[in-house]
């Protein structure tokens, strides 16, 4: 997709790339990855997010940004994956997807390819890509959890929340692919305790009834200032630095300190020397 570039380039090398997804909607999947972004760029990471909850894709109102392009443009053969880049901050860039658009909710596998290869190009340049999945088992959401480093599965202690997490886990172990890095996040729970027992009741039917092996990373704490956040269209770590579920990001962020910084290229020409200046710019 991109010419320009080096062919002996190492894309990505340095950086880590983490899927989030949850087995249903209405988890907090979207607002955990935007308060997590913007806790790592605090923490001096340079984070790429991609929202690729595509078709139902909603990471800029959270955020509160107004993207000129969106991933929409990019399938639409209109822009490259580069036009649409949007600065929240000078450390952590979003790449919006479309939303309320049918034509993005299923990509075929030439065109999700060549979104995987632009991306694999782009995470030279980060310390961190999120990338944030839509919900369930949608061809496009398997398709990126097997591109990602690791994967972070979203929970509630809801029953049903479980479950539909427990059959993201039961469609990894059972695919033809490696099962990938998993690790649980527990979102509003009402206490340390009962996060930690929605990860225990996970890990332990995924790995009696799988043999798959998942980790536990972390919970947030239920907080009425999350939504108070969200209405104001306003990241709660940003609104409220001292909320509960801000103090629960700040941790979970803390986990990911091990990262390393991704290097920088030096040839400074044409399109790399565009990308080269990424994260000194806005858009």
């Amino acid at each position: 997709m991109y010419d320009a570039f080096e062919e002996d380039l190492d894309f990505g090398s340095q950086c880590r790339t983490i899927a989030v997804t949850s087995g249903k909607g209405g988890v907090g999947k979207s607002s955990l990855v935007a308060n997590l972004a913007l806790s790592l760029g605090a923490r001096g990471k340079q984070v790429i997010v991609f929202d690729a909850d595509l078709g139902m894709a909603n990471l800029d109102v959270i955020f509160g940004v107004r993207p000129r392009f969106t991933l929409y443009h990019v399938v639409e053969g209109r822009k490259n994956l580069l036009d649409i880049v949007t600065s929240v901050n000078d450390k952590v860039k979003l790449f919006a997807g479309g939303s309320g658009l049918s034509n993005l909710a299923d990509l075929d596998d030439s065109i999700r390819g060549s979104i995987l290869e632009a991306l694999a190009k782009i995470r030279q340049y980060a310390d961190i890509l999120l990338i944030d999945t839509g919900a369930g088992l949608s061809s496009n959401v398997i398709g990126f959890l097997q591109y990602a480093d690791e994967v972070l599965l979203v929970s509630t202690p809801e029953p049903t929340s479980m479950a539909d997490a427990y059959g993201i886990i039961k469609t990894l172990a059972k695919s033809p692919d490696p099962f990938p890095s998993v690790s649980v996040v527990v979102n509003r729970a009402a206490s340390s305790m009962e996060a930690f027992g929605v990860s225990s009741r996970l890990t332990t039917v995924a790995r009696k009834f799988l043999e798959a092996e998942i980790q536990y990373k972390g919970f947030i704490l239920e907080d009425e200032l999350v939504s108070k956040a969200v209405r104001s269209q306003t990241p709660f770590t940003q609104l409220y630095p001292d909320s509960k579920a801000s103090l629960c990001i700040q941790k979970l962020a803390d986990s990911f300190g091990g990262v390393k910084q991704a290097p920088i290229a030096a040839k400074k020409h044409g399109f790399l020397g565009g990308l080269m200046s990424l994260f000194a710019r806005g858009r």
